[in-house]
């Protein structure tokens, strides 16, 4: 085992002070998707989540009388996660106010204590005065399309929204969003964008394959890494990507500018053989020493090993973890 590897392996459980990932975007926007990876890869035993609705100001009774969107700064205790954020960082115990998607309202607050690995997902993640509490900040940005979709899935057919009112009330959000929520990306470790698949586009007159359902186009936009991790191999067989019936699949990256920074542009299309992610997996699986719990966290991402055709949303989980461990052994090099 790498050296680097061996360090990450030894002291991720014995970290004194929880090094916090902040993931933001608009509500359905799929961040709790993408975390899903991080916590799938090491764990409920190093991993907790603080869900940001808990820090509204007004149940949902009270915001349809108010007219208060969430996305609007003001409408939220922002105030009250700064200081639970500087007092996690202490080591020390916190009282997380809880929402109930079901029932609208507010359930009792929970005892929440440091782990060493916390996630803060939200609205307002990525708001300045949260930012000196991040060690890895994530911004989830589908377009409009797939957010409309994925927001009436969501909240429609689980949540038992009419469909009717969620239509208006998304429309009203289109500006707030705007407004309060999209400038969070500018500085975020990782942009992640998602559109519909655009194989067809790369099609020479006709497309002749059929992708499966939810299978989407990432764009990612990604700093790149301070104390990179060893050499992630990524094995393809050539022989199959030349037969005609195997399925399309698209990986680009490209070295570029992005609000000023130097970044690194990944595009990712199409659909991945299941045996390329389970490599991928044995080798993440072996530079952090925890094996992979498929069970460990409820989530309508199948697990991995089951599936003979991977999405690139699904794909990308991976990728997104990889990158996060490489900042948290750029991290780990630092304290010690």
């Amino acid at each position: 085992m790498d050296a680097a590897c061996s360090l990450l392996q030894a002291n991720l459980a014995h970290l004194t002070k929880p090094i916090i990932i902040g993931i933001s975007g608009d509500s359905g926007s799929g961040k709790t998707i993408f975390s899903d990876g991080i916590r799938r890869l090491l764990g409920k035993n190093l991993v907790k989540t603080i869900q940001m609705d808990g820090y509204h100001k007004q149940n949902r009774a009270q915001r349809k009388i108010s007219g208060h969107l969430p996305l609007d700064p003001d409408a939220n205790h922002l105030d009250n996660l700064q200081e639970h954020l500087q007092l996690l960082k202490q080591g020390k115990h916190v009282s997380i106010p809880i929402y109930n998607h079901t029932t609208g309202d507010f359930d009792p607050p929970q005892d929440f204590a440091p782990s060493p690995i916390i996630i803060v997902e939200g609205l307002h993640a990525l708001y300045p005065q949260f930012l000196p509490y991040l060690d890895f900040t994530i911004f989830v940005d589908p377009s409009r399309e797939v957010k409309w979709q994925w927001k009436f899935e969501r909240d429609v057919k689980k949540r038992g929204h009419r469909a009717e009112i969620l239509e208006e009330e998304m429309l009203m959000r289109e500006a707030a969003y705007k407004r309060w929520i999209d400038f969070q990306k500018t500085g975020a470790s990782v942009v992640i964008k998602i559109f519909n698949s655009r194989m067809k586009d790369f099609a020479r007159y006709e497309f002749i394959h059929k992708l499966p359902e939810k299978f989407y186009k990432v764009e990612l936009i990604m700093t790149p890494s301070q104390a990179p991790l060893p050499t992630l191999p990524l094995p393809f067989d050539l022989a199959s990507i030349m037969d005609v019936k195997e399925s399309p699949f698209l990986l680009a990256a490209v070295p570029c500018k992005y609000w000023g920074r130097t970044i690194i542009n990944v595009h990712i299309d199409g659909a991945i053989s299941e045996n390329t992610i389970a490599t991928l997996e044995q080798h993440i699986v072996g530079c952090t020493g925890i094996p992979v719990n498929y069970e460990a966290e409820e989530s309508d991402t199948r697990a991995l090993s089951k599936v003979q055709e991977i999405s690139a949303t699904q794909f990308t989980q991976l990728i997104i973890a990889w990158r996060f461990l490489e900042e948290v052994n750029f991290k780990l090099r630092a304290r010690s």
